[in-house]
């Protein structure tokens, strides 16, 4: 991804958005009146969003300013009963203006326009308005310097405890006049979704014609990720066909993942059961985990190579949904990049899950005798204990995907530097007599049955790794 242009120096990204808005100052006079050419033509009139009461709503968009990284799926073919479409990425910088009353961005992307070598970049001009508390929403694009008649609305509460605004317009496409309306979702520390539909029925019904998967970015240009919830994923694969899964996956799955709102997190070979394959997967809460789920699943991507991943997996069912067991108990941040295809490291040492399947909540005491026995004496035989979860109560929220429900669990994970380091951490563990102890007493005070303890072995482009 070509990073040159956001990642300028803040004062010159400024300067360049400002000079942006002092050409909108001069052509902005014209827009009611162009605006006002387009109605003429038009039969329906502009559409209006009802107000939601008790909510001032000027800081709505506060979510939007920073950098992000943009994968857009577009309809190539629209109000045609069209399913081809096709996948450019961006990125954007979004600035505050007026104390917060708006904000201004640039949208900059890699895909240029049919019989052109220009790529398409666009700008967007967002304000608030004091007394209608709704937003307005102008957008112009390099293809021809002109704002577009505004998109109003506002946010309001929807199911699943998501805020999600909404904002409709009038346009013409191809010479038919049609209602427009963006839907601003995801909202989270370092994800959202913007989404354009046409309608040519007075709204009865909508053609969902353009995606923006929105991904925060450090001056780096790599992703931030805010893990809440997470999966443990256990795959029963069909014979000898885990290497061909994990190619495809590394191929294919991890950044188009990623794009749509979630963090892949590791990926691996079980040592112990050459037909497993284990992954991790997390979400900023169980709302934005509902939608990037829909979006993956419901995208492009999986629909062109569903079928071959399918054919590799014989049980796609265990699963265990996950959050920190306490702040600040979740798996670290990477201190490098996920390795790329060409700069995999030979070996990523080893993972430890350590799975305690329990009779009550871990909140209800388990935890702490877990933190207070068993902790140490792992420690003492030389594991590196990185990550500390428990059962995620929620409710499944995306049930197209089954997750083992009614379940109570602490999971741990340690790494190791080799598989040579962890046969003596298993040997230390087993003559640890306070270890056997610990267990013992543990059984008889919430845990079911003795630790399952899975050793994982990273593959190429695992991001978590020893």
């Amino acid at each position: 991804m070509d990073l040159d242009l956001v990642l300028q120096p803040a004062w010159r990204r400024q300067r360049r958005l400002f000079l942006q808005l002092a050409a909108i100052a001069q052509t902005a006079w014209l827009a009611p009146m162009r605006a006002g050419a387009r109605a003429l033509s038009r039969t329906q009139a502009t559409p209006t969003m009802q107000t939601p009461t008790g909510h001032d709503g000027r800081h709505d968009f506060d979510f939007l300013h920073g950098q992000w990284s943009i994968r857009n799926e577009r309809l190539k073919q629209r109000l045609a009963g069209s399913n081809d479409w096709e996948i450019f990425h961006a990125t954007q910088r979004c600035l505050p203006l007026l104390g917060g009353l708006g904000n201004v961005d640039d949208f900059i992307s890699d895909w240029t326009r049919p019989g052109t070598d220009e790529r398409f970049v666009g700008m967007t001009l967002r304000l608030f308005g004091v007394e209608s508390k709704q937003w307005s929403i102008y957008w112009a694009g390099n293809h021809d310097g002109v704002l577009d008649s505004p998109m109003t609305g506002a946010f309001a509460d929807e199911a699943q405890g998501q805020r999600v605004g909404t904002f409709l317009g009038v346009d013409e496409h191809e010479g038919q006049p049609v209602r427009v309306r963006f839907r601003w979702s995801q909202a989270s520390a370092n994800t959202a979704h913007w989404q354009q539909a046409f309608s040519v029925d007075d709204g009865a019904t909508w053609e969902t014609n353009w995606h923006m998967w929105f991904r925060r970015i450090d001056d780096a240009g790599r992703a931030l990720h805010d893990d809440h919830v997470i999966e443990l994923r256990q795959y029963a694969m069909q014979p000898a066909r885990r290497d061909e899964l994990i190619a495809l996956f590394e191929r294919e799955f991890i950044e188009s993942q990623e794009a749509v709102g979630m963090h892949v997190i590791g990926q691996f070979r079980d040592l112990d059961a050459p037909d497993r394959f284990v992954w991790l997967r997390g979400f900023a809460d169980m709302p934005v985990r509902a939608e990037a789920l829909d979006g993956f699943y419901g995208g492009p991507t999986w629909k062109r190579h569903r079928e071959a991943a399918n054919a590799t997996i014989a049980d796609s069912d265990d699963v265990l949904l996950l959050r920190p067991a306490r702040a600040g108990s979740g798996l670290p941040t990477p201190a490098t990049p996920r390795p790329s295809s060409q700069d995999a490291p030979a070996s990523g040492g080893l993972i430890e899950a350590g799975l305690c399947a329990l009779d009550a909540p871990a909140d209800a005491g388990f935890l702490e005798r877990f933190e207070r026995d068993l902790a140490p004496r792992l420690k003492a035989a030389g594991a590196e204990v990185i990550g500390l979860y428990v059962t995620e109560s929620s409710a499944n929220t995306y049930p197209r995907l089954s997750v083992r429900e009614g379940e109570q669990v602490l999971v741990w994970f340690a790494r190791f530097d080799d598989v040579d380091a962890h046969h003596r951490y298993e040997t230390a563990l087993l003559a640890d007599a306070a270890w056997r102890d610990a267990v013992a007493q543990s059984l008889l005070h919430g845990l079911r049955q003795p630790p399952q303890r899975l050793r994982l072995s990273p593959t190429a482009r695992s991001e978590l790794r020893a």
